[in-house]
């Protein structure tokens, strides 16, 4: 694993290789959302089942127009980003299959406003899978060494910064039906 900035992880994605890095309140995993067999790569990192959707993190809306209507997000939505909510919308019909709930079309998306993401994503120019960096099953980790340690030999690169001040994952919430799910 090599260890560095987030712009020069930019050429690890656009490769479709797998990058660790600090969000609002744990590590995550990322890679290119458009890159299914990348995402499928996450999958086996993480040792999690086929078929289950991940978060996308952006920097900004404007990120999110091929994916949702960037027009029908619900007032309460913009109003809770950049932020630490991440919401499920109705994805557009072009969507990768693998970004999409196939039981409800819709798609997991959060405009993060912690810096490592924000610089992420303005150099990647678009959003990016963003996974707690963790097997299934066990615990978040909040610590670069303990990071380091479990993924060394799976994740291709490691971006330094700083965790946010958050103690947990982002809070996911339906646009449609208002439901907190986490």
């Amino acid at each position: 694993m090599i260890i560095g900035s987030a712009l020069n992880a930019i050429d690890y994605l656009r490769k479709g290789k797998i990058i660790g890095y600090p969000t609002e309140g744990v590590y995550g995993l990322g890679c290119d959302p458009w890159n299914e067999d990348s995402v499928s790569r996450i999958n086996r990192i993480k040792k999690r089942g086929a078929g289950k959707v991940y978060l996308l993190v952006a920097s900004n809306i404007n990120q999110l127009t091929e994916l949702v209507d960037t027009d029908n997000i619900a007032k309460e939505v913009l109003e809770s980003w950049p932020g630490h909510t991440t919401w499920l919308i109705p994805a557009k019909k072009n969507t990768p299959k693998w970004l999409v709930d196939k039981d409800s079309g819709l798609i997991a998306i959060r405009v993060s406003k912690h810096p490592t993401i924000v610089e992420l994503c303005n150099h990647f120019k678009n959003p990016i899978i963003s996974t707690s960096a963790n097997i299934s099953g066990d615990e978040n980790i909040l610590g670069k060494t303990t990071f380091i340690h479990t993924f060394s030999q799976t994740v291709d690169y490691f971006v330094e910064g700083n965790l946010g001040n958050s103690d947990k994952p982002s809070i996911i919430r339906n646009m449609i039906t208002g439901e907190k799910l986490r």
